[in-house]
């Protein structure tokens, strides 16, 4: 059994975590909540670009932009986006797993290259000995649309040389405080069947009523515009996406935390109460068995 100052130590040391994990988990709490309102304001238009964008990549003749094209050449990309800190429950441990979960699958790549956005994500490449070709971690919080574009355009000119010929993004996907989904998604190339994995699906369109789409000025143009804007606004409803995720996690995790060290404080203190109690029951016995003996 513990000693009575070993029990104060420890009760101290509870008290002192749960200080600490109390005010992570208010600021975490605050950030939560601009977070995700951040990224459910900007879902629906995404999500309706998204669409959009697969039903005119499923009507349009690939010929009109090298962004529709697939090729063969070039390795197959991954874009991984993760927590730069710790401290976020198992959100990140889900989204690694998902991730090797997703290569072991027979559709799957082989032998990816990664792209990483987020320092959990690139332990995660390294100790896995992929091959780690750009770094975007250090994203400022809140997250602005101008932390997407240097991560869409490196996408895109690579793409264009050839030197990928996939891309595919990995990341945790907000649905509520409490639920965070794993989720992968094909970026690049455009392809007719890219509408189907999609979570409202365009519907399947018959030969007799196909539509006809009509660009001015041009589609030259017009792709040249809403192709890379396309890959932004992904890149940035992915990031949004990512901090809702991060920050519910995060403040569900050190709610856990509080809850946990308040419980063993308790646990202590009635440890600590009962050894006192009988200490001073020990120290009346021996009183009162002195006095007897001198009487």
């Amino acid at each position: 059994m513990s000693s009575m100052q070993s029990l104060k130590r420890r009760i101290k040391s509870a008290k002192n975590i749960k200080q600490i994990t109390k005010a992570m988990e208010m600021v975490a709490a605050s950030k939560m909540r601009r977070a995700q309102a951040q990224a459910l304001a900007s879902r629906p238009y995404s999500r309706k670009l998204e669409t959009t964008l697969s039903t005119i990549a499923t009507l349009t003749d690939p010929s009109q932009h090298a962004l529709l094209e697939s090729h063969q050449e070039g390795v197959d990309l991954i874009v991984i986006f993760s927590t730069d800190k710790s401290l976020a429950g198992s959100l990140n441990t889900n989204l690694f797993r998902g991730t090797l979960e997703y290569l072991s699958q027979s559709s799957a790549p082989s032998s990816p290259h990664f792209i990483i956005v987020g320092q959990k994500a690139k332990q995660f490449v390294v100790s896995n000995s992929f091959t780690l070709d750009a770094d975007f971690s250090g994203i400022s919080d809140p997250v602005n649309f101008q932390a997407a574009i240097p991560i869409a355009q490196f996408l895109i000119d690579n793409y264009l040389n050839h030197t990928y010929r996939s891309v595919t993004i990995c990341y945790m996907d907000f649905v509520s405080t409490l639920v965070q989904k794993f989720r992968t998604m094909p970026l690049l190339p455009f392809a007719a069947a890219w509408a189907s994995m999609l979570e409202n699906p365009v519907e399947t369109i018959s030969h007799g009523s196909k539509s006809q789409y009509m660009f001015e000025p041009n589609p030259t143009a017009i792709l040249d515009w809403l192709l890379p804007y396309y890959i932004e606004i992904i890149i940035y409803q992915t990031l949004l996406e990512t901090k809702a995720s991060e920050h519910s996690s995060r403040m569900v995790s050190m709610k856990n935390a509080s809850d946990n060290a308040s419980d063993i404080i308790t646990d202590l203190s009635l440890s600590y109460n009962k050894q006192r109690q009988a200490k001073i029951t020990s120290e009346l016995l021996d009183n009162a068995t002195a006095s007897l003996a001198v009487a």
